[in-house]
Formats: C-alpha cells, structure tokens, sequence
C-alpha cells in the first residue's frame, strides 16, 4: 500500500483543515520508500518509538502529537526533536502526525472519550473543541474522579473542588485545554475533564466555581491510537499490519 493513499484515506476522517492555526499535523518526515511495510501507531515520536518501529518492521509512525512544531535556525543532531529526526532518516521511518484535527473531528479523541465515559446527550460546544454530555446518574465529585482514574486508567488524578453541587453534565477536551476555562462561562455543565492543570488556572476555576478535573495529557489522548487503528484497519489497511506502540509512558514519576 502507498504511503500517500492511507494518508489520503486517513485525512477523510481527519482533514488538516480542522487542526487549529498553530499547530503543526501533517507530514514530519518523509518515508525512504514510498511503499508501506507495517505501520507503528503512537501517541508520541521520542527515540524509542523509532527504533520500536524499525524492530517491528514498520516504514512509517503514525503518532497524534507532531514531532517539529516550531521553526527553527539551527538543527542540532544531538538535541530533540532532531535528534529523533537524523534516527528516522538514517532507519528509512516516515513520521505523520494527526493532532488537534484528531481532536476536534467527529469521531475523534473527545467524542471517543465521551464514550469512554458513557456520557448522553453530547453536544458540541459552537467553535470549541468541546464536547458537553451527561453521565447515567448525578454523582460526588470523587464518584466522578474515580469513575475517570477506572474509565481512563489513571492512577493519579488532580482535581479542583470549586463547589458541591452533584456531577451531572461533563464538559470534556481531551490533552490541554484548560486555557479554555473562561470561554466556557456561560456554559452549563457541573465539571470540567481535561489536563495540563497549572496554579494560576487552577485559582481561577477555585473563584470562578468551576469544578475541574486532570487527568494527564497522556491519558485523556493515548487513545489516539486505538482510533487511527481502527480506521485504518476498516477502511484504509489493504491488510497492512498495524501496531500500537507499547514502548510509551507518562514521561515522570510519582513518589
């Protein structure tokens, strides 16, 4: 199968004309051949996952998070990201990336993760990559949080307990959305699920009586890879072997 006809296949589901003004999906580096082989699907493109996707056969990574987002005047070998760059190269892997146009497709990360939740009567928050639904039944906050560290498979969550009010509507946005925080007023919803969770935010949701829920950018997006999988795999493939990529982590540790 060509590499230009699953990208074409894939930007069907996941135009790049959704992905927002400042982000970078698409090509990252060309493949050496243009024929694929198998095809590696990760969250992020770090060292390991190049060298996993030469030790699984596979010419390209299909990742969810860019590898080159910013320009540059210098590239430095030895520094990431070029560093991964000169591996991917020299090993003949081709890197794609589907961002934040995976994110606010239909059929992307937040509506996957509103399943994920069981949420009902999903919205769409009108040019935002929101989505608003409602869980089964009203819940406490930690019945919430909980539900979210089973649901996603988070160990450790951060919350902000802004009120008390019983959880009924989610507003979801999946990696780092809390800077959406103030163009949600006059939103209806009882909690606010995304991450990347910082002070000053976390003191504006605390006054503003938004109750917010992180829950690691890695978590609320890993499931990237299980949507390009079976989109790929239903519509695209040609019967080209498809792997999830097992080598990726949250980048720190807890103590």
């Amino acid at each position: 199968m060509e590499v230009e006809k699953l990208i074409e296949c894939l930007q069907a589901y996941f135009p790049l004309s959704l992905q927002e003004g400042w982000d970078n999906s698409g090509l990252q580096v060309s493949p050496k051949e243009s024929f694929i082989k198998s095809i590696l699907l990760s969250l992020d493109i770090t060292s390991n996952t190049v060298l996993e996707a030469y030790n699984k056969g596979c010419n390209i990574v299909i990742s969810h998070h860019p590898l080159i987002f910013s320009p540059t005047k210098r590239i430095d070998k030895t520094v990431y990201p070029f560093n991964v760059v000169f591996k991917a190269i020299e090993l003949g892997i081709g890197i794609y990336a589907f961002h934040t146009n995976l994110d606010i497709a239909d059929g992307g990360i937040n509506d996957y993760l509103c399943k994920l939740l069981e949420l009902k009567n999903v919205i769409k928050v009108e040019e935002k990559p929101v989505r608003i639904g409602e869980v089964e039944r009203a819940l406490s906050l930690e019945e919430f949080v909980d539900m979210v560290k089973d649901k996603l498979g988070v160990e450790t969550v951060k919350f902000v307990r802004a009120n008390n009010r019983k959880i009924k509507k989610v507003a979801i946005c999946s990696g780092s959305c809390m800077d959406l925080l103030a163009d949600l007023r006059g939103e209806e919803f009882d909690v606010f699920l995304s991450s990347d969770l910082k002070h000053h935010q976390a003191i504006y949701a605390k006054e503003m009586g938004i109750n917010v829920v992180d829950a690691t950018h890695f978590h609320t997006e890993e499931n990237s890879k299980l949507i390009l999988r079976d989109i790929i795999e239903k519509h695209c493939s040609e019967g080209v072997n498809v792997y999830l990529s097992d080598k990726e982590a949250l980048p720190w540790e807890y103590k």
